[in-house]
């Protein structure tokens, strides 16, 4: 069992809630998809929970120090990768307004 001090746990405590609302957000419209915005805030989440975690390493001792440095550090890899997912939706979006504003216009 891993022994955490008080700090540690408020720590990861937080970063088990930003994490909980992630997995909900992520879960909620898988068919539909999610809007740029949506994938704006699980990239917020995902960055929170790294921050949490990594107060955690720093707190830790060196080799569990690593492990969860770790974990921050893809927290903040899929963070990177929610943030590419919003600007991608967003171009998308930008994309099939352009096309119906085209054809409306052509169809005027």
């Amino acid at each position: 069992m891993l022994a955490l001090s008080d700090e540690q746990h408020a720590h990861l405590q937080i970063a088990e809630a930003d994490t909980a609302r992630l997995n909900q957000l992520l879960r909620e419209d898988r068919k539909a998809g999610l809007s740029g915005h949506q994938w704006q805030i699980a990239a917020c989440l995902a960055s929170a929970a790294a921050d949490q975690v990594q107060r955690v390493a720093e707190l830790s001792g060196a080799s569990v120090g690593r492990t969860w440095a770790t974990m921050a550090r893809l927290l903040r890899e899929s963070a990177a990768r929610f943030e590419l997912a919003s600007a991608l939706a967003d171009v998308a979006v930008d994309l099939v307004v352009g096309v119906s504003g085209d054809v409306a216009h052509d169809a005027a």
